[in-house]
């Protein structure tokens, strides 16, 4: 039974290996990890990667570190296929809370004294990015789908009628337990409230925290609130029975109470 185990555990790692972008892997975990952390591998990367800038610092804050916890260039999706390289320019401060998935494509960018935080059980979509000069935090458990886009500046000034400049960065802060769907924008000063959902192809802008509180269904462009009281569901063995009821029983609806 013992020997049964270890065999498909080290098929497991050797499946990984293979299909591991190696020494990108082992570049990134020892130079930017204490020893002790890299020697587990914690961070792995597949296909082609850009290190653009690795000036800045790179932490895992959790106890609990493993083996490929962290994934840049997963193959988790079937709706996206893309060969576009990941690209890390980080010359300020990403740190994980625990366990993320970065598709393929990814574009992150942190600038100088910028922090990008990100909670356990993260996951993006192919082609997304993600654009820090200030201040950016997902909670835990944030679902965000492919060819998303997350700003904390305006890149540019301008200069109003009254010859007033603004500050062009404002934080932005998703919290616990938000599904953002695909081509959704995120721009400064966003905030979004735990257990909401935001529609594909929104464009986010300003405290929805405050205007609607949690759990709430976001959409347009830009967003308003179109319900209260919704979540998405996580259990995926719950949603391979609903996908299998409802391709037996086609524009129908039942009440769920699992």
């Amino acid at each position: 039974m013992k020997i049964g185990k270890y065999i498909k555990i080290l098929a497991f790692v050797c499946g990984t290996v293979i299909k591991l972008n190696l020494f990108k892997t082992l570049y990134f975990n020892f130079k930017e990890l204490s020893f002790m952390q890299a020697l587990k591998l914690p961070v792995h990367f597949y296909g082609k990667t850009d290190f653009v800038n690795l000036t800045g610092t790179f932490k895992i804050l959790t106890s609990e570190i493993h083996f490929g916890m962290i994934v840049f260039g997963g193959k988790h999706e079937i709706v996206v296929s893309s060969n576009v390289p990941t690209r890390i320019y980080n010359s300020g401060t990403i740190e994980f809370f625990g366990p993320a998935v970065f598709a393929r494509g990814i574009n992150i960018m942190v600038w100088d004294n910028g922090l990008l935080s990100i909670g356990q059980n993260f996951s993006i979509g192919s082609l997304s990015r993600l654009i820090i000069f200030r201040n950016m935090k997902f909670g835990a458990d944030v679902l965000v789908s492919w060819e998303c886009q997350f700003f904390d500046t305006d890149f540019h000034f301008f200069l109003s009628d009254q010859q007033k400049i603004k500050d062009n960065c404002a934080d932005v802060f998703v919290d616990d337990g938000v599904w953002i769907g695909c081509r959704v924008t995120v721009l400064k000063n966003t905030k979004i409230a735990k257990k909401s959902i935001v529609a594909a192809g929104s464009l986010c802008s300003g405290n929805y925290i405050d205007k609607f509180g949690e759990a709430v269904l976001l959409g347009g462009m830009p967003a308003i609130l179109l319900k209260n009281n919704v979540s998405y569901l996580k259990n995926k063995c719950h949603e391979t029975e609903l996908f299998d009821y409802f391709a037996a029983h086609p524009n129908t609806e039942i009440v769920w109470n699992k």
